[in-house]
């Protein structure tokens, strides 16, 4: 299928930008939105759009590194990036807040998103902008991460995504391969040059105190639960709102929460036939992105493996899921973090200190190896049907030791001479997922309710560890052998 791209020459040499250009005009606000880094890669070469001249021209105006050679047929399959385990591929997503009456450049947004070659999947971590830490290289002391990349612009134009990489990584444990930061507007109109995002409200809310346009003063927005059609603003109202004193909707942290679902739709829009396929969508995609975007740098590699997998997860065959954590003080059953007056009042940092992540970088990789466990977050109740108490204290001690952050409780003895093990979820289909990651860990085949427990049993998902099935294998030796 051939696509075209009608712009003018003149059109794009009046759009000239560089990937390091400023998003500081008076006019451009703030927002992330996952892929990003993939969005763009399809915005520009469409179904088979590689391009020519104009598209050279649009490319290296948004940070496209392209030589000539490039444009020549590679025989080798082009691979995105990946961190030192050959297994992920991270971006960096910022939205930036520029209203004009602060002037300020704070970010208002942090999300890692990795890519699992291996499983397809997607994990998005969020940092909220009040989480506390070293923002000034130059100074030992401590601020909100929203203003790293505003300290940083400061000392050095240009150098703002760099330095927040950098201390995303220190704090994650995560290498990361590409960034990108978007504003008010380019979300805006990224998302009605897509016709809208279909999102399910979890809750019902009303925000009183949503800020005005420009920043001045405040205007009442209201959303009910159920699924529907969001424009651009509305969807942006809906991925801002913090203020709300209904259904717990009043938090950065459920704010984050409400980001994924909004990045997963937006997701979910792109990777449709209809807007891979249709030139005019690409193009006002494209026209967003250009204007309103910073990226790294990347070649005609990271394009062609964007859009490989872009096609991989449109498939109908395709088995990927999206996962989504935020580093809140619910984190790890709210062990790993809580309050920190070292930033001002309402921040929050790591409990072993500031500075310090070994416990944070343990669960994202545990987070990252597990999502489906970690994102169902069970609470997981073991019992001693016949193994033993001690043998099965044992046990319940080794899962906690591989699973840590997770609620893992040894109960006690509930029968003596019962055979075999069980593990099964209490609340119908609800952590089936977890359900077949224990029952995989443990070597354990029945998954279902043993018919003899007649009494319930508590957590989440609850274990049974039964005396060991032994089978009769003797074999019948024939005289004379």
């Amino acid at each position: 299928m051939e696509v075209s791209i009608n712009l003018t020459d003149k059109e794009i040499n009046n759009k000239k930008h560089t990937k390091e250009e400023s998003l500081q005009t008076h006019t451009k606000k703030k927002r992330p939105f996952l892929t990003i880094l993939f969005i763009f890669l399809v915005l520009i070469i469409g179904s088979g759009l590689y391009f020519g001249y104009k598209g050279y021209m649009t490319g290296k105006g948004i940070g496209l590194n392209l030589s000539p050679s490039d444009l020549i047929g590679k025989q080798k399959e082009p691979e995105l990036k990946k961190d030192s385990t050959g297994v992920y591929t991270n971006i960096l997503i910022v939205g930036i807040d520029t209203r004009t009456k602060l002037k300020t450049l704070n970010t208002d947004v942090i999300i890692v998103a990795s890519y699992n070659h291996k499983t397809k999947d997607v994990v998005m971590i969020s940092i909220p902008r009040d989480f506390c830490t070293k923002v000034n290289p130059s100074k030992t002391s401590y601020g909100k991460i929203n203003s790293a990349y505003s300290i940083y612009e400061a000392k050095e134009k240009g150098s703002g995504l760099e330095g927040l990489k950098g201390i995303v990584e220190e704090i994650t444990g995560m290498e990361i391969q590409y960034y990108a930061m978007i504003n008010f507007n380019g979300f805006v109109e990224l998302v009605d040059a897509v016709e809208g995002l279909y999102i399910n409200v979890e809750n019902s809310f009303t925000d009183y105190n949503y800020p005005a346009e420009r920043g001045y003063g405040t205007q009442t927005i209201s959303f009910k639960a159920g699924p529907q059609l969001m424009n651009g603003d509305t969807a942006l109202k809906y991925a801002r709102s913090r203020q709300s004193q209904q259904n717990g909707e009043g938090s950065d942290y459920a704010r984050a929460k409400r980001q994924h679902k909004v990045i997963d739709a937006f997701i979910k829009k792109i990777l449709s036939t209809e807007t891979l396929l249709n030139p005019s969508k690409l193009m006002s995609l494209l026209s967003s992105v250009q204007d309103n975007i910073k990226i790294s740098e990347f070649t005609i590699d990271d394009i062609q493996a964007g859009v490989n997998i872009l096609k991989s997860l449109s498939s109908e065959n395709s088995t990927s899921s999206t996962y989504s954590f935020v580093l809140d003080p619910t984190l790890g059953n709210y062990s790993l973090i809580g309050p920190q007056t070292s930033c001002g009042e309402y921040n929050i940092g790591p409990k072993e200190g500031l500075g310090r992540y070994t416990k944070i970088k343990e669960y994202i990789n545990l987070a990252l190896n597990y999502p489906a466990l970690y994102s169902e977050n069970p609470s997981i109740y073991s019992y001693d049907t016949g193994l033993g108490y001690q043998n099965t204290k044992t046990k319940t001690d080794e899962l906690k030791t591989k699973f840590k952050y997770l609620n893992i409780r040894f109960q006690g003895t509930k029968f003596n001479d019962k055979e075999g093990v069980y593990i099964y979820s209490n609340t119908t289909d609800k952590f089936s997922k977890s359900v077949d990651i224990l029952a995989s860990y443990l070597k354990i085949t029945n998954k279902v309710k043993p018919e003899y427990l007649t009494t319930a049993t508590g957590g989440d998902i609850s274990i049974l560890f039964g005396k060991e099935i032994i089978q009769d294998n003797a074999v019948e030796i024939q005289q004379g052998e």
